[in-house]
């Protein structure tokens, strides 16, 4: 596969991830908290940690169909997740940032599935090594977005910055901070940065002409000693 085609997919899944997100986050506040305006009665209450979806914990109380629009954002993630090195960077992972987006990618769909399983039946469902799951999803997607953005050129160093701002460790340490428990919109705010990551992403296949197919090694010629290089010249 080009490496282009495989930015386009990668902007894609990044796109519908960001856009399910969104509508996640339309399910808890719309109706509640007007855009920018958190001081109404009913918007006060939706702070609550009580009807957090991502991910929810006990006790929870869901709202509308957030918590399973929030799951397939997480699982369409992983899956954009899982080209990323090469959409980023143009190459191969090495081996020690292959298993923590093995790790990453692990996380997020054990994540998205139970949240998809606990805005079905309405209770919280956890699985096995959840609380392993929510590290994973929350702390190593920004060193490793990092660390490819070392990597990148053009337009996919905004692609990674905006998704590093995406994450839910940058998140929790500015804009989904409010007053009460929660800022109302933050996930949406999250949304919004995924897709502009996919659009960064999406110009960066089409502008950048150089590079259109995964990078290699570089072919190395065989060294040689310098007095090959004198018996070389003088047989020419």
């Amino acid at each position: 596969m080009g490496l282009r085609l495989l930015k386009v997919l990668a902007a894609v899944l990044l796109g519908a991830s960001g856009a399910l997100m969104y509508a996640a986050s339309w399910q808890r506040w719309a109706g509640a908290c007007p855009w920018a305006d958190s001081e109404g009665e009913l918007c006060t209450l939706r702070q609550d940690h009580l009807y957090d979806f991502l991910p929810p914990s006990a006790p929870w109380q869901p709202v509308g169909d957030a918590a399973q629009l929030a799951g397939w954002s997480l699982l369409v993630l992983a899956l954009a997740f899982l080209l990323l090195p090469w959409a980023l960077t143009g190459r191969r992972p090495g081996h020690f940032s292959a298993v923590a987006l093995v790790i990453t990618v692990a996380a997020m769909a054990a994540l998205g599935i139970a949240m998809i399983r606990s805005g079905l039946t309405g209770s919280v469902v956890t699985l096995p090594a959840s609380d392993l799951a929510v590290y994973g999803w929350a702390l190593i997607p920004p060193f490793l977005l990092v660390r490819w953005a070392v990597e990148a050129r053009g337009w996919a160093i905004a692609a990674a910055a905006s998704l590093v701002l995406a994450t839910p460790l940058v998140a929790a340490f500015s804009y989904a901070i409010g007053s009460y428990d929660a800022r109302p919109w933050w996930e949406a705010i999250s949304g919004a940065f995924t897709v502009i990551g996919g659009g960064c992403l999406l110009v960066d296949a089409v502008v950048g002409g150089a590079g259109s197919e995964l990078q290699t090694p570089p072919f190395r010629s065989p060294r040689l000693h310098p007095q090959q290089v004198f018996d070389h010249g003088e047989c020419q």
